[in-house]
């Protein structure tokens, strides 16, 4: 009987950054690795390390490159497999709640760019975690996010999440979703970061029109960053602004949402902090 393969998905990266992000975070993904004779030289002190891990490397003409790389390519590319994407459970988000950790939520994002976009902002800010809904998930192996992410790709930890309105609704008490809409919802005030006692937060990213059916799953949903009346930005413009302003917000702390208040009393000699 045959074994399923455990690495089901054939993707091609291109370009130095995206190689080298690869062989830094997931090193096991590469199978071979494919430059034009003026760029290999660059790649001589990595010899060992893909001889180690019984990486495949060749020399090839600009024409046979840009055919390997499936896309424009004028250095290096390299050919991955890659596990399929794992489905987020209800029990994840008790775990990311207790590990006070923040997530993303990529909701019917078509765009390649947009999803490498999503991506830059998350990796520059910290953010590790991203869920792929609504048809985003299909973005998951195209070439081009690889591509224009510049390596952010490698660094995030992709599920997927089926069915995103039932499993929000079914999580609502261990975690606070905040939306970004194009045409609805207030303003975001850079300075001010979302508060949410005891629980930690989610930021959804639609492709486009927030959808009904997760309407009612938000807590807060805010417009794209731009004054009213004016051209709006796109979603990769806004992405990093986004990101920024969500990982700038606090983490719950460890003894509940009434530490603040206890602490403040704490101060005062004729307070009980017990009360």
């Amino acid at each position: 009987m045959n074994q399923p393969d455990p690495h089901p998905h054939r993707l091609v990266i291109r370009g130095i950054a995206a190689l080298l992000a690869c062989l830094r975070h997931h090193p096991k993904a590469l199978r071979e690795v494919v430059a034009t004779a003026a760029f290999a030289p660059r790649l001589a002190e990595h010899d060992a390390t893909f001889a180690e891990l019984g990486v495949k490397t060749r020399v090839v003409g600009p024409l046979e490159l840009a055919q390997t790389a499936e896309g424009p390519c004028d250095d290096v590319c390299a050919l991955t497999m890659r596990p399929d994407l794992g489905l987020a459970r209800i029990a994840d988000f008790a775990e990311w709640r207790e590990s006070k950790e923040s997530i993303v939520i990529a909701d019917g994002v078509t765009d390649a760019a947009d999803l490498a976009a999503i991506a830059r902002g998350m990796a520059a800010f910290g953010l590790k975690r991203l869920l792929l809904s609504g048809g985003t998930e299909k973005l998951s192996f195209h070439p081009e996010a690889w591509h224009l992410s510049r390596g952010a790709m490698e660094q995030l930890r992709l599920m997927r999440a089926a069915a995103l309105g039932g499993l929000l609704k079914l999580v609502e008490d261990r975690c606070c979703v905040v939306a970004l809409s194009p045409e609805m919802g207030r303003k975001i005030d850079l300075a001010v970061p979302v508060r949410v006692p005891a629980r930690h937060l989610a930021l959804l990213i639609p492709g486009g029109r927030l959808d009904p059916d997760i309407q009612p799953r938000v807590e807060h949903c805010y417009r794209f960053p731009g004054l009213v009346g004016q051209p709006p930005l796109s979603l990769s413009e806004i992405a990093p602004l986004a990101l920024a302003w969500f990982a700038s917000a606090p983490q719950p702390r460890a003894d509940g949402f009434l530490a603040r208040k206890r602490a403040r009393h704490a101060k005062d000699k004729g307070s009980n902090p017990q009360s």
